[in-house]
């Protein structure tokens, strides 16, 4: 069962397809449809009353929360507008070396030094996706087909066109895979998906810490690893591990107490005592990229296009960044046809400069803080921090 030809069709109800079908709408005034086998449940993203649902938060970039702004979500909650859920921090410590960080072996990012109201902010997946669905559920130029998915795709030259496995067609003028790392979509176009492992799992957890330690995130690199502090709230961190895949697995395994002594120790106190408050979700580290981003008719964002080590928080902001791009490229494209090659090969050169240098910076930065080069990276660390202009160009470029 076919229905009328749209100018989009995204496939992924994730935050970065929900992005990019509001964007497209807004920005170009085009008909979207969105494709999503699970969309959100009710009550998704609610903490329970003993808070033990574990929950993957991420890291938003001031640039990031613009756009999400642009899509209808505004911090605060006045006069029943959307909410941008998040925590924001102010300040971010980044150390290399035994013990709490020292002058010589860090460096401080702060806002008021910067001008900014702040560094960035963290907040639940579940909630802001719950937001960004219902603003495109409640949108009259978007038409989401949820509780199904991708069956084949199918590109013409007057159009593309998704076949979904409950039968019915979505044709559309360009299509767009925002459907993750695992891109049905990208495997359908038959685009090859270049990636390799770091050797390392993610461990993603919630701890409540001994101090208010709402305003900072805390980031240590050790020689196995990388703990990241990010807080959730005054009282709260989510806790993002990066660690050998057999050191990962062992500390899987431990008991809460066992984990605690771990996790404080690795944590060298700067937020006072961490008390783990959810179970440990896990994740290999893998860095990758599509052979190709866009073709006649097609383009890929966020994860669909590539994907990089957690190290800095930046995969989420590089897929929202791609949703920006793609629309305001196609934006401006003019008297040019919906899905023209020329066009999105625009957008596809711009993402894969800014993303293949996002990419090779955390890695280099990955590998030089846990390789040989280690104590001359932490040295660097302190001589970056003496010398703010540099510092200002490092900290710009994380907050686009």
């Amino acid at each position: 069962m076919s229905s009328a030809v749209v100018q989009a069709a995204v496939a992924g109800g994730g935050t970065v397809g929900l992005a990019c079908a509001l964007l497209l709408n807004r920005r170009c005034g085009w008909d979207v449809a969105l494709v999503e086998r699970s969309p959100p449940r009710k009550a998704e993203g609610k903490r329970g009353a003993e808070g033990k649902a574990p929950q993957r938060a991420l890291s938003l970039s001031p640039g990031a929360a613009e756009l999400l702004a642009e899509c209808g979500l505004q911090p605060g909650n006045e006069g029943g507008t959307p909410s941008l859920p998040g925590h924001a921090f102010s300040r971010m410590v980044v150390w290399r070396g035994e013990g709490p960080p020292a002058p010589g072996n860090s460096i401080t990012f702060d806002a008021a030094e910067l001008g900014v109201k702040a560094l960035g902010s963290v907040a639940h997946e579940a909630p802001l996706r719950r937001s960004l669905w219902d603003l495109a559920d409640d949108c009259a130029g978007i038409r989401v087909y949820s509780g199904t998915e991708l069956a084949s795709v199918r590109i013409k030259e007057d159009c593309g066109y998704f076949d979904l496995d409950n039968g019915e067609e979505v044709a559309a003028e360009l299509l767009v895979g925002a459907d993750g790392a695992q891109s049905k979509l990208r495997s359908a176009l038959g685009i090859e998906f270049h990636a390799r492992g770091y050797g390392q799992t993610g461990l993603v957890f919630e701890a409540d810490c001994g101090e208010r330690g709402g305003d900072t995130a805390w980031q240590r690199f050790s020689d196995d690893g990388t703990l990241a502090l990010l807080p959730l709230s005054e009282s709260r961190f989510s806790i993002v591990w990066s660690l050998p895949d057999e050191r990962a697995e062992r500390l899987r395994q431990l008991d809460g107490e066992g984990l605690m002594a771990e996790l404080n120790e690795a944590g060298a106190s700067v937020a006072g005592e961490l008390t783990p408050a959810t179970p440990i979700a896990s994740f290999p580290l893998r860095r990758g990229r599509a052979a190709r981003a866009s073709g006649e008719r097609y383009a890929l964002v966020g994860e669909a296009a590539r994907t990089v080590h957690p190290l800095a928080g930046q995969g989420l902001n590089l897929g929202l960044g791609d949703a920006g791009a793609l629309s305001r490229v196609c934006s401006e494209q003019g008297d040019a046809l919906i899905g023209d090659a020329r066009v999105l090969d625009r957008f596809a050169r711009e993402r894969a400069r800014y993303g293949e240098e996002m990419s090779l910076g955390i890695h280099a930065i990955n590998a030089a803080f846990e390789g040989a080069l280690a104590p001359l990276a932490a040295l660097a660390l302190g001589a970056v921090d003496r010398l703010p202009p540099l510092k200002r160009v490092l900290a710009e470029r994380a907050m686009r």
